[in-house]
This record gives C-alpha cells, sequence and structure tokens, in this order.
C-alpha cells in the first residue's frame, strides 16, 4: 500500500484479491491440474507446458502408458476382454480358482451369491486396508475431540469452575469416544463405497445372469501375458464348468 494514498503499491495484488482472501484457491488449482494430468492428455500436457516441455501429442507417448494407472483407467473404463466360467457348485467354483492361480493366469474377479470359505486365499487377495483406514480416522477424531475441548475450555473461553483444572482428561472421556465412534464410521462407510464404486444411481451390472441366485463364475483378463484362451477353458471344463463365455470387461 502507497503511504498517504490508499492505493495498492505498483505490481503487488490489491488486499481484496480472491488470492489473498481465498490462500487455499491456489492449492486447489494445483491439485486440479495434477488430477487431471493423471487421467486425460491435456491435463498432462497443461502440466508439461507449465514445465516448459512439450505436449503429448498421444495418449501413447505418457509415461504412465503401460504401467499400473493405465491398468487402472482400462478397468474403470471396463476395456479389458473376460473369460468367464460359471460353476454351479461352490467346491468347482474354489478348486477350479485355485487351479487357474497356479496356472498363471490373472483372476479379474470370481462372483458368489453368498460369502465362499477360503476363496480370499485362492484368489490370493492381500488384507484390506479398511481397517487402517478406520483406524487412522478414529485416531484422528479422538485426538480432535480432545483438543476441541481443551482448546474451547482453557483457551478460547476459559471458566474458572471452583478452581477445576481445565484439561481434565476422564471429563473428556465421553465426547472423545463419540468423536472416535462417529468419525472412523462414517470414514470407513466412504471409503468403502468409494473403494467399491457404490454411488447412488449406479445401475447393477451382472456379469452372468443367476451369480446373485445360484450360480457362481470365475472372470479372468484377457491382458495378461500368459493368457491363453484354450488352456483357460480346459481347465475350466476339467472343474465341471457349466459353460464359458467370453465377455467385455464390466466397469
Amino acid at each position: 500500500m502507497m503511504p498517504g494514498t490508499g492505493t495498492p503499491s505498483p505490481g503487488r495484488r490489491p488486499a481484496s484479491s480472491w488470492r489473498r482472501r481465498w490462500p487455499m484457491s491456489r492449492l486447489a488449482c494445483r491439485l486440479r491440474i495434477l488430477t487431471m494430468c493423471l487421467f486425460n492428455r491435456r491435463g498432462l500436457n497443461e502440466l508439461r507446458w507449465r514445465f516448459g516441455l512439450q505436449p503429448l501429442h498421444s495418449w501413447n507417448e505418457s509415461p504412465f502408458k503401460g504401467g499400473l494407472l493405465d491398468k487402472w483407467l482400462d478397468s474403470m473404463g471396463g476395456k479389458s476382454r473376460l473369460l468367464v466360467g460359471v460353476f454351479t457348485d461352490e467346491d468347482h467354483l474354489l478348486e477350479a480358482t485355485q487351479a487357474v492361480r497356479k496356472a498363471g493366469f490373472d483372476i479379474h474377479d470370481v462372483y458368489t451369491p453368498y460369502a465362499v470359505h477360503g476363496m480370499d486365499d485362492a484368489m490370493g487377495l492381500r488384507r484390506s486396508r479398511l481397517t487402517w483406514v478406520c483406524f487412522f480416522a478414529g485416531l484422528f477424531a479422538g485426538c480432535f475431540g480432545a483438543f476441541m475441548q481443551y482448546y474451547t475450555n482453557a483457551i478460547d473461553w476459559p471458566i474458572n469452575v471452583g478452581g477445576k483444572n481445565p484439561w481434565e482428561l476422564h471429563a473428556y472421556v465421553p465426547v472423545i469416544f463419540e468423536m472416535t465412534v462417529l468419525i472412523a464410521g462414517l470414514t470407513t462407510m466412504v471409503a468403502l463405497f468409494a473403494r467399491s464404486r457404490l454411488f447412488p444411481g449406479k445401475k447393477a451390472q451382472l456379469i452372468v445372469p443367476g451369480i446373485t441366485d445360484d450360480k457362481f463364475a470365475i472372470a479372468l483378463s484377457h491382458g495378461s501375458a500368459n493368457f491363453d484362451a484354450e488352456r483357460a477353458r480346459a481347465l475350466f471344463a476339467r472343474f465341471h464348468a457349466e459353460r464359458v463365455l467370453d465377455l467385455g470387461g464390466l466397469s
């Protein structure tokens, strides 16, 4: 500000600038660009332009092409073809799952009308990370609940109640407990829905009719390097598959 004039100094933004009033907006812009660069060529070109690099003319030139992100985007878009074996017995399904995994096939997913004991181990799935999401969300909520009460009672609006110490942990336990349970539960629910891509209005896509009733199915991805359709069909037939279907991937 120039003294005595009430006008902003040359070369500086006025105090009413949105960048001064909303400092988080700059972070939001950077996050938007970063998110765009991960999902499409336009955003990646914008990021490259900011660093003085030549733009990409094709998504095939992207360093993300062929990597984990590219595979994840393909699965999100439903681009991969699937070879699906349909079974009528859970024991045959479990044995077939173990066999195709041992043979080196890429298991896209296994569909059952109810939980089958031992299926997670047969598919080689890791333990769910939702427990860690719940733990850290609860830890954060508990600490936040304790801090909120201490700040209110001891710093922001201190009240002397009979000379009692404003930091009495046992008096804060109910709020800490409620905050921990509430935030941990809601965060875990949101994380589960986001990971499973379950959102309002999404239409159910059954890979084959009957998987919610009395059918079981194994879907193998065509994308793996060692995929052999004939060998996979032979494995399905050996474990009494009712039928084998060649389908497009599901989103």
